[in-house]
């Protein structure tokens, strides 16, 4: 009985140009024998498992048919809400279990990256039919076969890629499986749907291709070479696409060579992972017959990976130049060449890319989440330890990671040293001192001062620094804050004072104490930790059960509003728990200038600062605990900060 090595496709780049050819040349054999109606058991004796976390038609059935006819046998789990996913199952149990009952899993997830960590605990091969918006490496295989087929070759293609280029992973594929048959692609992206960072940054290493950037009516005007084009519906009101009425004779963009069309590729709007901003209302453009008729298009393809919705006109089914049907019968051989190229690899030792090098080892409690709300990483988070790579941004002023799961960047403004415990506004001459950080598995990354400074981290170096708030001043500002919150906030019954810990925390129970003293209410207090991995949410001074954030006024508490950023994210926090009836902020110190649009409701103190100043609250613990015992006194200083390492300084 044959056996599958562990070879996973997660993405179209582990397969190799020479790889994408041979699977070409085996569906077309298997294309020749279903013509002919010949018996295969190439795959007798096997048998592949589908989980599709998200609905499928022609993946999940072609995947299927593939086997069956190879002489393999199928389970398949068609809705995982069905299975024990919908108890609460991980995707790493769940690929664990199933791997024990078949020899190949075939797996859609809605999150981006989740292909990756199936293929990392599988015991069996893991190829991947769609995760999140990321990648449908197997689509691109179809996709690239029609046109091989239609067109007689790949390589020097130039390919039009339009619309939804955002959210459409099989655009993603397709752009890095072309930029490798040395494509010159023309992205076209519907109204903010570009091309995302990490896709570019991934094919920039391609030397022999070309990505440009046009709007819809710059490609309308193109005068020149388009050998495919693959488009989305551009806008809710788009008329027909490059029909007799529009003109295609303005100027050409820079060296595009003189071509007609030769196909059209459409698919529609990713809506489903769109939030309701990005979302386009309205009903969208048809593309119609209209369109193959000017002298420049009349030899194209059509072709759309289906299902289609509005964007494409039924009259196009009986023209002989539509081949979105024969793409979708197309995800037969190619998946049956694509298991039998599975077997042909045992025993064979594969050419690899280099390996990556290893996730950073951060040395800073909590390490940094990714960033992109949809990485398994931040769904699956009681196994899923964030993993990141070092990169580079385009940014002289952040330092870039690349979560190694859903490949996004994560933009770092703050970096610390462990052994000496100072940190440091990163600036591009810290690079190398980063990187040496990393060897020595020394770095710490923070997302503000105030992240730093809870952490334990001290500047790298103070400037001068003065006194402004004694402990008398100090007090005389809390006061003014209760007194503030009473006179707005006339029904407490309804309060519930958060904290941002660990300063505003302090400061959350001192003005919950004084409320209490002038008008005798006394609100729930709470803490939140804006910084653990989930955030932290508790209640403050021994107050016992839930503490409910919904339909409530929210008093949010912190000792300085600076930049804005840890405000933010409290309220983002906040909102994860339930819609407050409102959200009030108070702030003792308002320093005066904001990376985000927030203003604070009440405030004990303004005192405006330079960018390169910071102000430090210090504030006595409550009596009796450890931190109480030190004898800390109310203060409140400024300083100046050194923004990043000298030339020739050293880290300890």
């Amino acid at each position: 009985m044959a056996r599958l090595g562990k070879n996973d496709v997660v993405s179209i780049e582990d397969l190799t140009t020479v790889e994408i050819e041979r699977i070409f040349e085996l569906a077309d054999s298997f294309a020749a024998s279903l013509e002919r109606g010949a018996a295969l058991d190439r795959a007798h004796g096997l048998i592949m498992a589908t989980l599709f976390y998200e609905p499928s038609t022609r993946t999940r059935l072609s995947f299927e048919s593939a086997m069956h006819r190879l002489g393999g046998a199928v389970i398949s789990s068609a809705d995982m809400q069905a299975s024990s996913a919908a108890k609460g199952e991980t995707l790493a149990d769940t690929v664990r279990v199933v791997g024990a009952y078949a020899d190949l899993i075939v797996v859609r997830h809605p999150r981006d990256g989740a292909a990756r960590v199936a293929a990392e605990y599988a015991p069996c091969p893991v190829l991947n039919a769609g995760d999140g918006s990321r990648e449908h490496p197997t689509q691109t295989l179809c996709d690239l076969y029609i046109l091989r087929r239609k067109k007689g070759r790949l390589h020097g293609l130039t390919v039009a890629i339009c619309g939804d280029l955002k959210f459409g992973r099989t655009v993603h594929s397709l752009i890095y499986a072309l930029a490798r048959f040395g494509a010159n692609i023309v992205a076209v992206p519907y109204n903010g749907m570009n091309v995302p960072g990490y896709v570019l940054d991934r094919v920039a290493a391609q030397g022999k291709y070309g990505l440009s950037t046009v709007t819809m009516e710059e490609l309308r005007s193109l005068a020149g070479g388009i050998d495919a084009l693959y488009l989305t519906p551009n806008a809710p009101h788009q008329m027909a696409l490059f029909t007799a009425e529009m003109p295609l004779g303005g100027a050409p963009p820079a060296a595009a060579p003189p071509a007609a069309l030769d196909a059209f590729y459409l698919t529609r709007l990713q809506r489903e992972r769109m939030d309701d901003k990005e979302s386009a209302a309205g009903k969208y453009g048809r593309f119609d017959a209209r369109a193959l008729k000017t002298s420049r298009t009349h030899e194209a393809v059509v072709m759309h990976p289906l299902p289609r919705t509005d964007e494409l006109a039924y009259e196009l089914d009986s023209d002989p130049r539509a081949v979105y049907f024969e793409q979708a019968a197309a995800g037969v051989p190619v998946r049956m060449a694509l298991i039998a190229w599975l077997l042909e690899q045992n025993g064979i030792e594969r050419a690899r890319p280099a390996a990556p090098a290893p996730a950073i080892r951060f040395k800073a409690h909590p390490a940094p989440r990714c960033s992109n709300p949809g990485c398994i990483s931040r769904h699956e988070g009681a196994y899923l330890a964030p993993r990141f790579r070092l990169g580079r941004s385009a940014d002289p002023t952040v330092l870039a990671l690349i979560c190694e799961f859903c490949e996004r960047e994560l933009k770092i403004e703050f970096v610390g040293h462990a052994r000496t415990r100072r940190y440091y506004r990163f600036d591009e001459n810290l690079y190398g001192y980063v990187r040496s950080w990393i060897e020595e598995g020394a770095l710490a990354v923070f997302e503000s001062v105030k992240q730093a400074e809870e952490s334990g981290y001290e500047p790298y170096r103070r400037g001068p620094q003065r006194e402004i708030m004694n402990a008398e001043e100090v007090a005389a500002a809390c006061r003014a804050l209760a007194t503030q919150m009473a006179a707005d906030l006339p029904d407490f019954a309804a309060v519930t004072i958060v904290g941002v810990v660990s300063h505003g925390a302090l400061l959350a129970m001192r003005l919950r104490d004084l409320i209490e003293a002038e008008t005798g209410a006394r609100p729930p207090c709470a803490a939140l930790d804006v910084f653990g991995g989930e955030a932290a949410f508790h209640p403050l001074d021994g107050a016992g059960g839930r503490l409910e954030v919904g339909e409530r006024t929210i008093a949010l508490v912190d000792d300085v509003i600076n930049s804005g950023w840890t405000v933010q994210r409290a309220m983002a926090a906040l909102w994860q728990r339930g819609r407050p009836a409102a959200v009030k902020l108070a702030v003792l110190i308002d320093c005066g200038h904001r990376a985000v649009p927030i203003r604070p409701n009440y405030v004990g103190k303004h005192i405006p600062t330079a960018r390169a100043e910071r102000v430090q609250v210090r504030l006595t613990p409550p009596a009796g605990t450890a931190a109480g015992r030190a004898k800390v006194q109310d203060r409140v200083v400024v300083y100046s900060m050194v923004e990043s390492l000298k030339e020739g300084a050293g880290a300890g």
